[in-house]
């Protein structure tokens, strides 16, 4: 098994066939490079309130809710018991929707430089209004620990644009490692991925199962509102008939370049640069005298002075009766001594 902690746990389930399983993240962000939001006078790192947009006071976190925008600092209130109701109920056909929210002007496809200083690391989410939704505690969802596999689809239909975050599946239980195969293998043979949902994080999600050699790798999907209409970006750009000798001259460019795919080809030399940067400030920087942290040593240590000091404390014998090879008399409380 993986030296690195589970995820998630629970069972995978095709039909009657049942297995214990355990899914693992299949990319780390400990490598990422992550800021924070510190003071440029005194270095130390700053505290985000709530505070009220119209009336400008600070918001305690226990009156922290969530609403819907449907006009100009005008909300619907949801409540735990709403998320909950939505979450047992499916919509059925025909249902009236709630009007879309105002239109806000999307974000560039790519972000601005200025992004990577941000205080990055708090959240999967870009959204800021997603984010501040994931911070309020949700009630937890029913069947939160079985991943049931709706569907079957042929391999490579589903566009990368739904592809959200991949994890690696493993089976849990020696027991459980031949209904673990049954299920790869006959997803492998048939050349098929299988379409499921798990909770994570509370929230419900499409999750994309196919065979990764000895296992299967699930990828979380994102949902089909989340997706831009190509259309709205595409469609603006005319048709074009091209000179066949300026195609010849692009596909010949396009051969001798080309190759298998090798993951060092994805090397982040952006973040290489500014690790050679930072490693050059902190080389600048005064050393700091470690912090003393009480560790096992210390307290071993401690324990042979505590003897050392309770050695050194003994009472010294009395001058003149050294060498008599007479102990001293034990002493007395303070009442004794006065009487005495």
């Amino acid at each position: 098994m993986p030296a690195s902690r589970s995820y998630w746990k629970g069972y995978l389930k095709l039909s009657f066939v049942s297995c214990p399983i355990a899914l693992f993240p299949a990319i780390s962000a400990a490598e990422r490079i992550s800021f924070r939001q510190v003071n440029r006078r005194t270095g130390h790192r700053l505290k985000h309130r709530l505070i009220d947009s119209v009336t400008g006071q600070t918001v305690g976190a226990a009156d922290k809710a969530r609403g819907y925008e449907v006009g100009e600092n005008d909300f619907l209130l949801v409540e735990d018991r709403d998320l909950e109701r939505a979450r047992r109920v499916r919509p059925g056909p025909g249902e009236e929707e709630l009007a879309p929210p105002p239109h806000r002007i999307s974000p560039p496809t790519v972000p601005a430089d200025l992004g990577d200083t941000a205080d990055e690391g708090a959240s999967d989410y870009d959204d800021e209004d997603e984010e501040q939704e994931e911070t309020v505690p949700l009630p937890r969802p029913q069947n939160t620990r079985t991943i049931q596999i709706e569907r079957f689809l042929p391999a490579g239909q589903i566009d990368a644009r739904y592809f959200e975050k991949p994890y690696y599946i493993v089976p849990r239980e020696e027991i459980s490692q031949e209904s673990f195969a049954v299920i790869r293998d006959a997803m492998s043979q048939e050349d098929v991925v299988g379409l499921a949902r798990v909770v994570l994080s509370l929230r419900e999600r499409p999750v994309l199962l196919e065979p990764a050699g000895r296992g299967l790798l699930g990828v979380t999907l994102r949902f089909a509102q989340d997706i831009r209409n190509e259309a709205d970006y595409f469609s603006e750009i005319p048709e074009m008939k091209l000179p066949s000798e300026m195609m010849k001259l692009a596909q010949h460019i396009i051969r001798t370049r080309s190759a298998d795919f090798d993951p060092a080809m994805l090397e982040d030399h952006y973040r290489r640069a500014l690790v050679r940067i930072l490693r050059s400030k902190q080389a600048k920087r005064p050393v700091q005298p470690p912090s003393s942290k009480p560790s096992r040593e210390n307290v071993i240590n401690l324990m042979d002075a505590l003897r050392r000091s309770v050695a050194a404390e003994r009472p010294a014998q009395p001058a003149g009766r050294r060498g008599t090879g007479k102990r001293p008399p034990a002493k007395r409380g303070a009442r004794h001594h006065k009487a005495g």
